[in-house]
């Protein structure tokens, strides 16, 4: 799929059991009726020695402190490419490789099957600065002045952006993500973009599908990291 357009700056507790020796034997409670002869007294046997307490056990290596997590390694490029294309779900992710710097793409377009022609498109660049840049093409026949807005599933994106310039195929909305944005585009089915019809109150939403996003967005990043 063609770019639409370069405008995109971008816790082991130890219980210890200690043995003590036995008590004496309790003294008789009646006397004899003849005093014995005196015996010689026997010595009292010498107490054992208390056990030594076991040492904790050491924890097993299951329960060691996890070790942290390596940086995301960069992918190699392809020998000899200078334009990588891949399709992950609903999303594509497009790199170029003109000179030394790496520009890469994730996006999505919609149109007519029957004719080809393209209607809707949303282009991200890979984060810079913690945000994304993009751009998003609408259909004609949109009112232009309200803008646009975005949600994701049924949670409202930010506030929404103008449009600056039309095409041939739409009017453009130039489109600034940050992180957090598409942290939630990982996880939710859909983000929605709503505009307005021209001449009425009615509102035009065009349903964009997530799947293969985190994918295409991983992928991208990783080549041009």
């Amino acid at each position: 799929m063609p770019t639409i357009r370069a405008l995109l700056r971008s816790s082991l507790t130890v219980t210890l059991l200690l043995a003590f020796s036995q008590a004496a034997p309790r003294a008789q409670d009646a006397e004899p009726e003849a005093a014995p002869a005196e015996a010689p007294q026997k010595a009292r046997p010498k107490p054992k020695p208390k056990p030594a307490a076991p040492k904790p056990a050491a924890k097993p290596a299951s329960e060691a402190a996890p070790a942290a997590a390596p940086a995301p390694a960069r992918a190699a490029w392809p020998t000899g490419a200078s334009t990588v294309t891949e399709s992950y779900g609903d999303w594509s992710m497009t790199c170029t490789h003109p000179g030394e710097k790496i520009t890469c793409i994730v996006a999505q377009a919609q149109g007519d099957s029957q004719t080809g022609r393209r209607k809707f498109g949303i282009e991200l660049q890979t984060p810079v600065n913690g945000r994304a840049e993009g751009i998003v093409m609408m259909p004609f026949g949109l009112s232009i002045e309200p803008g646009i807005a975005f949600k994701l599933d049924e949670q409202v994106l930010g506030k929404g952006a103008p449009y600056t310039a039309c095409g041939a195929d739409g009017c453009f909305v130039p489109i600034s993500f940050p992180t957090l944005a598409l942290d939630g585009m990982r996880t939710a089915k859909k983000l929605f973009v709503i505009g307005h019809k021209a001449g009425s109150s009615d509102d035009a939403t065009i349903a964009v599908p997530l799947e293969g996003f985190a994918q295409a967005l991983d992928r991208a990043v990783a080549l041009s990291s």
